[in-house]
């Protein structure tokens, strides 16, 4: 979905002291990203961005598209001009969130597995998996095949002891730097290949264990580079990132990095992936203390934004063992807390910061955090054959344990994450009509058309992770509609009414307006048609998450 009151920002706007905007950024400050209201075909999309410069296509099924220019207000100024165009933003520098310290029908039944026997499985290495409350297990990873990880960050070493050999699990590795179909980790930090051992090393008997262990053929995971040395990616980046991971089979995508200001048209590729299958998880920021601004892509509707928990250790971060650490972001885009303090995990062989042996290190930060829930929500899509990234999402989130003040807050969203809960437990229902976000994206099977009558939609909204729901209805000039919405929650909605013609409903310009704003928590509106044609009901959260029923009347 396109959530309302974007703001469009331009590098310098996006620079800060976790995500410089640097004129070295090949594909980052030199990247007019251009959006497209509907998908054009690429023939089409390049005639008509070619005057401004070199193009080349970002997330194309999703109708976004780069432009290789200097930064330029006038040719944004054009490329927002051409017919079709929604948006034109440039692209964003994000950077990795972690810190090297100092030191429907129920699941499918678990089978037996053999308690793994690799050298740092313990409680006082991988605390994660065994520390009280954590509630992870070995007999959790007994599930069928599991779908595609696609960890998209600085890489994965291939070398590695963990990721080698004729057990590898490592499948269509590919960089977004140089659109080679490899993704060695050249990163300084070895971050990559840190993430990627925390959400899925195999159980093969040495190194760790991962929260999802994979291996060839039943648990595969993709590389993919989107990260420069140093840890820096862009929104071009990423957006290609996503890209490759969907086309490839992945079904969950793990990013581990961020930074400040949003773009249209990565919420549009988050989208696209979103109605693919796949769900993202990213890793909210470290500015806890600090500036504690929303980073993106945490912040998008359709991510999963993850939080670090503190290990079992007293620390300046963590006064209190297993609570939230302090460095962690606390604000709209954290769903759920997981392991983030004390992380020990897999890195290149040449990185020596944290290392307790040679290939394994201890870091910390939400981007430890982050893939700790990329690997749980494989498994959840294992033990739930057919289940949606709506579902597996929402289970993740409604299975958490409550931490600070009772109910969802921006410090631990909706609690920390309850892995054996969220895999015994049956999923909560599907949201068949996701995505219908905006006008670009919702289905034609379900337009209210046909004889008079009323038409009753039971669905959900969540201000946080799906804040809008368009359904289109065929009107009549003359012709009367009335909708009335009632919630089984606590979310406050807005209904809404667009016109025939409207491109997305991010804009502002709905005919008619109702909202729980008022007195009553029921909004309802009525108006009569001055056209003939394809109108929008629109429900919008304003604030909450929340089960509703849609009743529209023609």
């Amino acid at each position: 979905m396109v959530v309302a009151g974007l703001t469009v920002v331009t590098p310098a706007l996006a620079a800060g002291p976790r995500a410089p905007v640097r004129a070295t950024a090949p594909d980052g400050t030199a990247s007019l990203v251009v959006t497209f209201a509907a998908p054009p075909a690429p023939a089409d999309a390049r005639a008509l961005l070619a005057p401004l410069g070199p193009v080349r296509p970002l997330v194309p099924e999703a109708g976004v598209w780069s432009l290789r220019v200097a930064p330029n207000g006038a040719l944004r100024a054009r490329a927002l001009a051409i017919p079709g165009v929604s948006g034109a933003e440039w692209s964003l520098v994000r950077t990795s969130d972690d810190i090297i310290p100092a030191t429907p029908a129920a699941p499918t039944p678990l089978a037996p597995v053999t308690t793994p026997t690799d050298t740092y499985f313990t409680p006082d290495r991988q605390w994660g998996l065994f520390a009280p409350g954590t509630t992870w297990g070995a007999d959790l990873t007994g599930t069928p095949v599991r779908p595609r990880i696609a960890i998209l960050d600085s890489g994965i070493d291939s070398t590695h002891e963990e990721w080698s050999g004729s057990n590898s699990p490592l499948v269509r590795p590919w960089s977004a730097w140089t659109g080679q179909e490899q993704a060695e980790d050249w990163g300084r930090t070895g971050h990559g290949t840190h993430v990627a051992g925390t959400a899925a090393a195999p159980a093969n008997g040495v190194g760790i264990v991962g929260v999802a262990p994979s291996g060839a053929g039943i648990g595969e995971i993709i590389p993919v580079q989107i990260s420069d040395k140093d840890g820096f990616s862009t929104d071009a980046t990423m957006m290609k990132g996503i890209r490759w991971a969907v086309v490839n089979g992945a079904k969950v995508i793990n990013i581990s990095a961020g930074g400040s200001g949003s773009s249209r048209a990565f919420q549009q590729v988050i989208d696209w992936a979103f109605s693919r299958g796949a769900l993202l998880v990213a890793s909210v920021g470290n500015d806890g203390q600090d500036y504690n601004e929303v980073n993106y892509p945490a912040g998008y509707a359709h991510v999963l934004g993850v939080a670090a928990q503190c290990s079992t250790h007293v620390s300046a971060d963590c006064p209190t063992p297993l609570d939230l650490a302090l460095f962690s972001d606390r604000n709209v885009s954290v769903d759920v807390v997981a392991p983030g303090v004390d992380i020990l995990s897999s890195v290149p062989r040449r990185i020596t910061e944290g290392a307790i042996a040679r290939g394994y290190a201890v870091k910390e930060g939400t981007s430890m955090a982050a893939p700790y829930v990329t690997g749980l929500a494989a498994l959840i899509f294992a033990a739930n054959p057919g289940a949606t990234p709506y579902q597996v999402m929402q289970q993740i989130m409604n299975t958490a344990t409550d931490g600070g003040p009772a109910g969802r807050d921006l410090a631990y969203g909706d609690g920390f994450v309850n892995p054996r809960a969220a895999l015994t437990l049956p999923l909560p229902p599907d949201d068949p009509t996701e995505g219908n976000d905006d006008v670009t994206d919702v289905k034609g099977e379900t337009a209210i058309a046909g004889p008079p009558g009323r038409i009753t939609i039971e669905a959900s909204i969540d201000v946080n992770n799906d804040p809008r729901d368009l359904y289109p209805v065929i009107l009549r000039k003359g012709q009367t509609v009335r909708m009335r919405v009632s919630g089984n929650g606590g979310a406050r909605m807005r209904l809404a009414l667009w016109a025939p013609g409207t491109a997305s409903v991010s804009t502002i310009g709905a005919v008619s307006t109702a909202s729980t704003r008022t007195a009553s928590r029921r909004p309802r509106l009525a108006y009569t048609a001055t056209r003939s044609g394809r109108w929008f009901v629109e429900l919008r959260g304003t604030s909450g998450r929340s089960a509703y029923t849609l009743e529209v009347t023609r």
